[in-house]
């Protein structure tokens, strides 16, 4: 009843027929069990309006409900619904009908919450609302069912309230503060919702806020009902007034923990660490940040972090901190886990469910088409970071980031973007030199994006005795002095130095100085790593064995994995840390054994003979695989042993192929080449690893066709199988062998015992196969017959494919009716279907293609649209952002193209083991764009970074020829600004060869090609464009693009300025104002030449303005240049500035989404009420900040919350002057007032 009335049997619908019969049988399920006498039936289905034959249509609705059972497989229906004396009952189990379980749920709850037990009463609270399917008798007519919506509809916020209270108790507030908000902006009038929503903000820091809301309230409920708030309400305002309100915090997920800093010992670095600190007091205030800080080791860069930040938590601050690992920087993103606190034992539900999809290497719900889990877990720990940062400012420390792998410095340069509009303090640390250019493309990013880069320099000498001083207990003298000069001004180097002076007894202290005797240090270390084997030599053998173990176990090292391992008992073992720990080499963080500075593990570890140290990395590996660690750690061991022949290897492999596989793909490869090579040609275990090399190979993108073909030749399992034939075919369609790949997919019969998904997959790849539009008539011809044949069969998929291929000829015809009506068809074939989502949104890319083309613009955004809730709502890797780009290019959306191409710029593009994704083409197409707009705008320097990166892209198959004409166009513009035309029109001669590529839109480019002909005298070439024009103008069979285009390249070829007016009405018609203001400035020009100067001026002005708005600086100056000729002059005081700033400026999207800013939401939150996708809204929450010129989220809510006092102000005012006024003018001042609260 709790939606749209159903009954179902053995998952079987039931027929419940028309409205009235569906109104008896939900007043019968309803009460199930009681006899319902016949006129309270007739009065639940007509009222007061009830006809005299209602009785008997009552019966004949009994009736036809008994015979829809018993088709359905019912027992005796006349058993089940029974006839009493005064009507009828239906003999149905209360726990199946969902009105009654809801009803107990809730009883069950309210008895828990009696009982203090609010957790179990929420978990039944959840059940009880999950019932819901949507309004409650949907679809059923009569007075009953409009009165059990009412009721229902009261009694499921009676249950969210009930929930979100026991959620309150439980410390849940921050999560619950965004979902009261929407819920207090749906029922405005409902006072205890507004309470829910102030002890939440209360509880989380947000006081004002909270206040905030009790005043709208009041207002709300004085303009609306004419009364003041209630006992509920005025509770709430005074328990936030008092900050008595219970606050119960959840216990906090743990985050990687800093080690404490020495700070009497820390000199200097005043700019540095005034740095620091003002980034986090900025951060305390809600503005996020990045540093990079680099230098040697041993400079001092750990210390400064600990020093700087020592009071993030004091000021209200989260910190996660995790330092980088050289024997674990193989595993990607291990660092990030262990800075977010990601691990299966985590208290937090959500990281743990992260950490467990990261060992079991499958999505929660996975699709048919399974991308990069890496990819995945990216975008999960984004989302994470976005909620952190919505509970409490958060610091993020990553130390020794040199050794961190390629996918965690990917993932921060995606988290130092975000820092622009997340209260987010993004630290990195690294070694200086460390020879990779990711992580020095990172620092620019930093850098770029106004964070600060801190280069840790030398100690000065008065630094350096300061140091001494400290550690000596005295003042330095010269001798000393002279000797700490060795340690080049690092602290740790200065350290160890005097560490070993005071061993040696070779400091003595007279009259408050510290003299040295030479002598005694003839041998004191010459390194800083010399210093430190120093140290670890002074103490016992046993203590140096105790640290062995640490630097081979790493961060798996605890004090009882060091004792299974080395034999010793526990006290021993407790002692020899305690040692360790005195001579400055560990840190105290029990159980676990962490070594005081990296570089110290380093050390010792490099110390250990290498045969020793692979034999006890062998016993670790062993030991953590008994132990069932994580199957990451146990390969961090084994490939550190370096032999692999032990049979519990091969076992253990077997069984954590697929976790390692998924968790670190480069690992998994390297150990499963090796069991391969040494393991028997019989073992049956060689199958399973051996497809576990290929699909991992595969994953890696080394295209393993050998080893695929080995594999498929040994395997005895249909789902093994089916999965290598994937693979191999894959492999082959990459190599351009389709025949082949496509025998792969076909020389088996079909196996019953394949399971359904790769039955599906060999279906997908092989209908991508077999579309080949070498010949458009051959290809139109297969595919009709193929759509036929997906009739017949009912396969959704093939349908569409079919349709689909159906749209791309006819795109290449230039029919683009018959290409929209082909591709809605194909969209009906794949609505609705949660499993060809992906095909739904790849469909509506299609769809924007063809309405473009087609100049319906506003129906191509409603397609985008549409793409983007499919893809928010599936939960799709990816959405058509680039072609949102090209569309926002050409409708004048320039900001908007950027921010779309933006947030695609950020992602690399994800490797599924389909092997169908290419990137090469919307990398062409992304580049293309992004360099073309900032060319027209005069960033110049952008313009050259997007340039350079297409560079390393290569064009050569069909894809990427029909999709680098922006590209071809942005290297023209790069040359005619550096004043070469002859080049420019150079870089764009593929656009006059037809044969280059089918699809390609070359008429939208011909009129600045013919420009350019016309300006070098290149005949040829300009007679090739005419034709071109000419061919592509008749191909379109409805007049649109192509044939405005053509009017263009005849005006400007002809000198006619009314055949370039022609192309500006239509461009002005369709609302095409790039094209428009291009064709305005052609005609304004060739005004000019025929002496036609109002209307040369007229089309100038028009044009200039449309440049201004797109900020496009370079169209203004060439525009001014050519019309200067011609004595035409504009004033140019405003040219190539927008002034931008406070909510006008802010479009609809912008203005709604700093409204949710402003109540607190984070992104991901504001994602999924908008349904769009958290990149975009990321990118659109910093375009706020932009505009309004704040730099933090706090400030978009303060200056909402003052812009919407500026409008309830405004509409007083309207108020007091429309009183006494006629009542159409006081209505009209009710709409005011209603649209500023709503």
């Amino acid at each position: 009843m709790l939606g749209p009335v159903r009954a179902v049997l053995d998952d079987t619908e039931i027929p419940l027929g028309p409205g009235r019969q569906r109104a008896v049988f939900a007043l019968l399920a309803s009460r199930a069990g009681a006899a319902v006498s016949r006129e309270e039936l007739i009065a639940a289905v007509w009222g007061d309006s009830a006809p005299a034959s209602a009785a008997g249509s009552v019966y004949t609705y009994v009736s036809a409900l008994r015979r829809a059972l018993a088709a359905t497989g019912a027992a005796d229906t006349k058993e089940f619904l029974v006839s009493t004396k005064n009507g009828y009952s239906l003999r149905l189990d209360p726990q199946l009908v969902d009105v009654m379980v809801f009803d107990r749920l809730v009883a069950r709850a309210e008895g828990l919450t009696g009982q203090g037990d609010h957790r179990q009463a929420a978990e039944l609270l959840a059940q009880a609302l999950a019932l819901f399917r949507g309004e409650p008798y949907s679809g059923v007519p009569g007075p009953y069912a409009e009165h059990e919506r009412f009721r229902w509809a009261e009694r499921r916020l009676v249950a969210v309230e009930a929930l979100a209270t026991a959620r309150l108790v439980l410390g849940a507030h921050a999560e619950l503060a965004a979902e009261l908000g929407a819920l207090v902006r749906n029922h405005p009038l409902r006072e205890s919702l507004h309470a829910l929503l102030m002890l939440a903000l209360s509880r989380g820091g947000r006081q004002a806020e909270a206040l905030e809301v009790f005043r709208e309230a009041r207002e709300t409920l004085l303009y609306e009902l004419g009364t003041a708030p209630g006992a509920v309400l005025l509770e709430a305002h005074a328990a936030v007034l008092s900050g008595m309100d219970e606050q119960c915090e959840p216990e906090p997920a743990a985050l990687g923990t800093p080690h404490p800093a020495d700070s009497t010992v820390f000199v200097g670095r005043e700019v540095e660490l005034g740095r620091l600190r003002t980034r986090l007091a900025e951060l305390a205030a809600g503005v996020g940040g990045s540093v990079w800080i680099e230098g040697e080791s041993g400079i001092g860069k750990s210390e400064l972090l600990a020093v700087g930040l020592a009071d993030a938590e004091r000021l209200g601050c989260q910190v996660g901190w995790a330092v980088a690992d050289q024997l674990a920087g193989r595993f990607p993103l291990q660092v990030i886990l262990e800075c977010l606190g990601v691990e299966v034992s985590s208290s937090d539900p959500w990281r743990a469910e992260l950490a467990l999809q990261l060992r079991a290497g499958e999505p929660a719900d996975r699709s048919v088409d399974d991308n990069d889990p890496i990819q995945r877990a990216v975008d999960q720990l984004l989302a994470l970071v976005d909620r952190m940062t919505a509970n409490a400012p958060t610091v993020l420390v990553l130390d020794d980031f040199q050794w961190a792998d390629e996918s965690s410095a990917y993932l921060v340069r995606r988290l130092a973007a975000a820092t622009r509009q997340l209260p987010l303090l993004l630290v990195t640390c690294s070694r200086s030199r460390h020879g990779r250019v990711e992580l020095d493309q990172l620092r620019s990013r930093v850098r770029g994006n106004g964070g600060d880069v801190l280069v840790l320099e030398p100690l000065s000498s008065g630094e350096v005795d300061s140091i001494t001083a400290h550690l000596v207990g005295g003042r330095p003298s010269l001798p000393l002095r002279r000797l700490t000069a060795r340690a080049a001004g690092n602290p740790l180097y200065l350290r160890e130095m005097i560490g070993a002076l005071l061993r040696e007894h070779a400091v003595d202290l007279i009259d408050g100085v510290a003299h040295v005797e030479e002598w005694k240090v003839v041998n004191l270390p010459c390194s800083l790593s010399a210093a430190l084997e120093r140290t670890s030599q002074a103490l016992s053998e046993q203590t140096r064995k105790v640290l062995c173990w640490a630097a081979v176990l790493g961060s798996e090292a605890t004090t009882a994995r060091i004792v299974g391992l080395s034999g010793w008992g526990a006290a021993e073992v407790s002692r020899a840390i305690e040692d360790a720990i005195s001579a400055n080499l560990l840190a105290q963080e029990p159980p676990r054994v962490v070594f005081r500075h990296p570089l110290v593990r380093e050390v010792l570890y490099e110390g250990i003979p290498v045969s020793i140290r692979q034999t006890m990395h062998r016993r670790a590996a062993q030991a953590l695989a008994g132990a069932r660690a994580a199957a990451s750690r146990v390969a961090e061991q084994l490939i550190a042993a370096g032999s692999v022949q032990d049979d519990w290897v091969i076992g253990w492999l077997v069984d954590n192929a697929a976790e390692l596989s998924n968790r670190a793909p480069q690992i998994a490869a390297e150990l499963l080449e090796r069991v391969v090579d040494v393991i028997g040609s019989r073992d049956p275990r060689r199958e399973v690893l051996l497809a576990a090399l290929v699909r991992v190979l595969f994953h890696l993108a080394r295209a393993p066709e050998e080893q695929a073909r080995q594999a498929l030749a040994i395997s005895t399992d249909p789902a093994r199988s089916a999965e290598l034939r994937q693979i191999l075919a894959a492999i082959l369609l990459k190599r351009d062998r389709r025949d082949l790949a496509i025998r792969t997919l076909t020389e088996v019969e079909p196996d019953a015992a394949v399971p359904e998904i790769w039955r599906l997959r060999h279906k997908l790849l092989l209908a991508h196969l077999k579309r080949d539009l070498t010949n458009v008539d051959e290809a139109e011809a297969s595919a009709k017959d193929a759509h036929a044949e997906a009739i017949m069969a009912g396969d959704s998929y093939l349908v569409s494919h079919a349709l689909q291929t159906r749209w791309l000829v006819d795109s290449v015809r230039r029919d683009h009716r018959a290409a929209l009506r082909h591709v809605d068809e194909a969209i009906e074939a794949v609505r609705g279907k949660p499993g060809l989502a992906a095909m739904h949104t790849s469909l509506l890319d299609n769809r924007v293609f063809t309405l473009q083309n087609l100049d319906q613009l506003k129906e191509a955004d409603e397609a985008l649209r549409a793409a983007d809730e499919l893809v928010v709502a599936h939960r799709l890797p990816g959405g058509p952002q680039v072609s949102a780009a090209v569309h926002h290019y050409w409708t004048g959306q320039w900001d908007e193209a950027l921010l779309e191409l933006e947030t695609t710029a950020e992602d690399g593009p994800a490797i599924s083991y389909s092997g169908l994704v290419d990137p090469g083409s919307s990398g062409l197409l992304l580049h293309g764009v992004f360099a073309l707009i900032s060319l027209r705008r005069n960033d110049s320097a952008t313009a050259a970074a997007h340039l350079d990166a297409a560079d390393q892209l290569l064009i050569s198959t069909a894809a990427e020829r029909e999709s680098c004409d922006f590209l071809l166009v942005a290297r023209s513009l790069a040359a005619a600004q550096r004043g070469d035309a002859k080049q420019a029109l150079d870089a764009v001669a593929h656009i006059l060869e037809p044969e280059y590529s089918e699809l390609m839109l070359r008429h939208q480019w011909l009129p600045e090609i013919v420009r350019l002909a016309i300006e070098v005298r290149d005949e040829e070439r300009l007679a090739a464009a005419l034709e071109i024009a000419e061919l592509e103008a008749a191909r379109e069979t409805v007049p649109a693009r192509a044939r405005t285009a053509l009017q263009r390249c005849r005006a400007l070829a002809t000198g006619d300025p009314d055949l370039a007016m022609l192309a500006v009405e239509h461009y002005r018609e369709v609302g095409r104002r790039v094209e428009l203001a291009a064709a305005l400035e052609e005609a304004a020009v060739l005004f000019a030449k025929a002496g036609r100067r109002d209307e040369a001026e007229a089309a100038y002005v028009e044009a200039a303005d449309i440049f201004t708005a797109l900020n496009a600086r370079w169209d203004l100056a060439v525009a001014a240049e050519r019309l200067g000729e011609f004595g035409i002059d504009h004033d140019q005081e405003s040219v190539g500035v927008r002034v931008e700033g406070g909510f006008d400026t802010l479009t609809p999207v912008e203005r709604r989404i700093a409204g949710l800013v402003a109540s607190g939401w984070s992104n991901p939150d504001i994602a999924l009420q908008m349904s769009l996708p958290r990149r975009l809204v990321q990118a659109h929450v910093t375009r706020v900040l932009d505009k309004l010129g704040v730099r933090s989220r706090t400030q978009i809510a303060w200056l909402y919350r003052h812009e919407r006092i500026d409008r309830n102000k405004a509409a007083s005012r309207a108020h007091r002057e429309t009183e006494g006024g006629n009542p159409q003018e006081r209505r009209s001042y009710e709409n005011v007032r209603l649209t500023s609260n709503g």
